[in-house]
């Protein structure tokens, strides 16, 4: 792959990642104006998966693992 593709390839990686957060936020905004969830509950949330993931080999570090 050169490198103007490899470019191209990052660039759409970023705009999926962009309407991936997009879509995120909005789902936490109507649960958040719902009262369903909190801003605060929200981040402990994602900060004990992240803590619970730290603790596990991942399968996408396995799988891209260079050897």
């Amino acid at each position: 792959m050169n490198k103007r593709t490899k470019r191209n390839l990052t660039k759409e990686l970023s705009e999926e990642l962009d309407v991936f957060d997009d879509m995120l936020s909005a789902l936490v905004e109507i649960l958040e104006e719902k009262g369903l969830l909190t801003q605060e509950e929200w981040e402990q949330r994602i900060k004990n998966k992240l803590e619970e993931r730290s603790k596990t080999i991942s399968y996408r570090n396995i799988q891209f693992k260079e050897t």
